[in-house]
């Protein structure tokens, strides 16, 4: 069993491989999507990282601007928008609900917890 070991941990690394191999084959033939990905990428990890940094700066001026009262009606204001696009998601034909109706989703989901934060923590 100890032996067989090392060969089931290679073989699935190489399957993994493989399997990457694949899909960059397929992104590097469309280079807008692949650069886009990539920038999406740089920024998702921007964003973790300001926010990883926010407990040594302390108070920074965005925080104070989102949890005072204007980022009270900033988010109250979201929340309408949020509203009215998924009520208008319904006008659409229902092959293109899905996507769209998950977007709004996760995005109100954000919106609640921005809302919720900038009341809170007055």
């Amino acid at each position: 069993m100890r032996r067989l070991l090392p060969l089931v941990v290679l073989l699935l690394a190489g399957g993994a491989v493989i399997g990457f191999y694949a899909s960059f084959a397929s992104a590097i033939a469309q280079p807008v999507a692949l650069l886009a990905g990539i920038a999406m990428g740089a920024l998702v990890i921007v964003i973790i990282f300001r926010a990883a940094m926010v407990p040594e700066s302390r108070y920074t001026g965005w925080v104070r601007a989102l949890t005072g009262r204007n980022g009270r009606v900033a988010f109250f204001l979201l929340i309408i928008a949020w509203g009215v696009f998924m009520a208008g998601i319904k006008l659409l034909p229902k092959q293109n609900e899905g996507g769209l109706g998950l977007i709004g989703m996760l995005g109100g989901f954000f919106i609640f917890m921005g809302f919720i934060w900038s009341v809170i923590s007055e």
